[in-house]
């Protein structure tokens, strides 16, 4: 008798060979017709065992006639047919079994889990049937004549890794799949095709979720401007990203990294450190890595890296195998603190030379202080005033206006002008300084920065300009009181003369006359007695404001006009030009120090006076002081550029009370040209070329040595 085998089992004969390991179909016994199907077959199984036999009759599902093969029974095929069924139905992945009309014909229990259908909905579907709907791995819609099993039996060939999602009805969800599509042969004939599928869904879950952790990763290292790498130890190779190669100028995959390639890019000067630093981590001294250093960029250049990584693996020795890590390029902030280094330094050097005393001020202590200051408090070293209060170092009642200031400063961009501030330097001496302060960023914290100078000898200087000042004012005062006592004598003495000797000559004339009456004579002498009263009365006075003579002396006329000039530029507040032109070999000149500077500075305040009541701005005013020197006389030239002098009034400028100016005495001439007379000299008047004033003094010579200072100084 002959013995039919199919070559896979439908799902009942499957459950029937895992039941009965052996069972082969022995005959047809039946046949049921169905509309629009191909009639199904009936066979009579027959349990090949030795240990029992038996028969049942199965129905198998269309199955094409060209599917079975007649063999022989033979035990050890069945048993070979018994065992590839239940593998076919317990294979860990669907398999699903198609005609060679697209027809599924069969499927296990894996697809029809996967598919949510049973072996009764899926039986006899076409693959072109509406109930199946998938997408591709972009979403657009699969359509059927491209599904694997479809190209598979119109092209006779194997489809390999297809993703379909598929639309899951009973589940109503989506489900991913890897599809392989493989042509069925029997007999060298195209029988169909067999799919085997495996669910996706949840690797491609968990791919996605890798996927956008990797691009968030990517997106981060970007934006940080970092480099990976991952090294090898043993064997020496690295693996970079391309950021990594991007640091170095290289483009990805133009250099192929390596530990050695990473030890010959490092800068000379950060080598050993590297090396030893390497070395540590080998030998598993440390597992973290944390380091900076230089390497060459493709254009020579040196780029700066923050290298941070850790050793993630080791092998059974507890050696480090693995290392990895990221690199921060470093370079602009390496660039910035180095510029900072050396503008530090330059600060320091400018601020070490400086002659005035600097200290900077941090949260009110002292944080640095050149030499100057050191030597200004009377410090031994920098480190006797490091850390101290400025308080401690500053006199009581100094600290009312010190804390005015501080608060000032310690505003951005606040900048205290120059002021006289009081200190204490660390023996309690207290001592005055000019000083100015300004806010300024000091190793990365707001400080004061602080430059003082010292006042005492500037005080002294005043103090003594305040005496010299007094002195020539009441030189100034006696020699007004002279003068104007004078201009009065003057005034009087002639009226007095007159009737003194109107008086005795009308004394006289009366005496002719007898009896002359008492009360007459009596009265005429009394006149005459009165006036000549008067006269002495005048004449004391002035004896009494007349100084002894001064005495004369050598002087050096160039130095005394430079501080006339500067006192009167100061006095004055005058913001005009006083152009000082002096010959070099400038011999010095008989005669008093204290009233040729009266002269020249009376000369200089009626200049200065003239210009600023003729220029529209004082930048307009100009006075020129030139020297000559003829042998035997200097002769200083003061002209200015103001309005002049009236013509009515040149020929008696020099007179007591005759004034150019509105309020003016008009005693300041006449008293200088007395002083030039009584020094041996004089002092004249014409017009300038500039239309202004021009004063000329002259002082007799005695010595031909020149002084040395003479030049032009404005």
């Amino acid at each position: 008798m002959l013995a039919w085998r199919r070559l896979i089992l439908p799902a009942p004969a499957n459950k029937v060979a895992r039941k009965y390991p052996g069972l082969v179909v022995s005959a047809k016994v039946g046949t049921a017709k169905s509309e629009g199907r191909r009639p199904d077959k009936w066979f009579t199984c027959h349990h090949a065992s030795a240990e029992r036999s038996h028969a049942l009759t199965i129905r198998v599902p269309s199955v094409d006639p060209s599917l079975l093969v007649k063999n022989p029974p033979d035990t050890a095929y069945s048993l070979d047919q018994a065992r590839l069924t239940a593998l076919f139905a317990t294979l860990p992945m669907g398999v699903v079994v198609h005609g060679p009309d697209g027809r599924v014909v069969s499927a296990n229990a894996m697809a029809l889990e996967i598919l949510g259908l049973s072996l009764g909905e899926i039986s006899g579907r076409s693959l072109m049937h509406p109930d199946w709907q998938a997408v591709r791995e972009n979403g657009d819609p699969f359509p059927g004549e491209q599904y694997p099993a479809m190209i598979c039996l119109t092209t006779a060939e194997s489809i390999k890794d297809v993703i379909m999602g598929v639309f899951i009805q009973a589940r109503r969800e989506l489900r991913w799949l890897r599809v392989d599509a493989n042509p069925l042969w029997v007999e060298g004939q195209l029988a169909g095709a067999y799919v085997c599928f495996e669910d996706i869904t949840e690797r491609r879950r968990i791919e996605t979720q890798l996927a956008d952790a990797r691009e968030r990763l990517e997106l981060a290292l970007l934006g940080a401007n970092l480099g990976t790498y991952d090294a090898h130890l043993p064997s020496g190779r690295v693996s970079v990203n391309d950021r990594y190669l991007a640091l170095l100028g290289y483009a990805p995959g133009e250099l192929e990294m390596s530990v050695a390639e990473w030890m010959d890019r490092i800068h000379p000067d950060d080598l050993s450190r590297n090396q030893a630093h390497h070395a540590r981590i080998v030998a598993s001294e440390l597992r973290q890595v944390d380091i900076e250093y230089r390497l060459r960029h493709r254009d020579g250049s040196w780029v700066w890296l923050h290298d941070r990584g850790r050793i993630f693996s080791f092998d059974a020795q507890g050696q480090p195998v693995r290392i990895a890590g990221t690199q921060l390029d470093i370079t602009t902030r390496k660039q910035a603190e180095l510029a900072m280094q050396e503008s530090e330094a330059r600060y320091r050097t400018v601020v070490e030379s400086a002659p005035d005393a600097i200290l900077i001020l941090v949260d009110q202590r002292v944080a640095m202080a050149n030499l100057a200051c050191v030597k200004l408090f009377g410090a031994a070293s920098e480190q006797e005033l490091l850390g101290r209060e400025v308080w401690s170092l500053t006199s009581p009642r100094s600290h009312p206006l010190l804390r005015q200031r501080i608060k000032r400063a310690v505003q951005p961009g606040g900048i205290n002008p120059i002021a006289e501030i009081e200190l204490l330097r660390l023996d309690g001496t207290p001592f005055p300084v000019d000083g100015v302060s300004v806010s300024v960023e000091y190793q990365g914290r707001r400080a004061i920065h602080v430059m003082m100078r010292d006042a005492t000898e500037r005080k002294q200087v005043e103090a003594l300009l305040r005496q010299h000042h007094e002195e020539m004012e009441q030189v100034l005062a006696l020699q007004v009181a002279h003068q104007t006592v004078a201009g009065i004598a003057h005034e009087l003495n002639q009226p007095l003369n007159v009737v003194t000797t109107l008086a005795e000559a009308a004394r006289r004339q009366l005496q002719g006359l007898h009896p002359l009456p008492a009360h007459l004579a009596d009265t005429l002498e009394g006149i005459a007695q009165g006036a000549q009263r008067a006269g002495r009365v005048v004449h004391e006075l002035m004896g009494f404001l007349r100084k002894p003579d001064l005495a004369f002396e050598a002087i050096d006329l160039a130095t005394l006009l430079q501080e006339a000039v500067l006192q009167s530029q100061a006095g004055l507040s005058f913001a005009g030009e006083i152009e000082l032109r002096l010959p070099n070999d400038l011999p010095w000149v008989a005669g008093n120090a204290m009233q040729i500077e009266k002269i020249v500075s009376n000369l200089l305040r009626n200049a200065v006076e003239a210009c600023q009541s003729a220029c529209r701005t004082e930048g307009d005013c100009r006075i020129v002081i030139a020297g000559f020197n003829d042998g035997k006389r200097i002769r200083l030239q003061v002209d200015d550029n103001g309005p002049g002098v009236a013509a009515e009034l040149s020929p008696r400028l020099f007179q007591p009370f005759i004034s150019n100016k509105r309020g003016g005495i008009g005693m300041g001439l006449a008293i200088s040209q007395a002083l030039a007379n009584s020094l041996g000299g004089t002092l004249e008047y014409e017009v300038a070329p500039s239309g202004g004033a021009r004063f000329s003094l002259t002082l007799p010579i005695i010595k031909e040595t020149a002084s040395g200072t003479g030049g032009t100084q404005t």
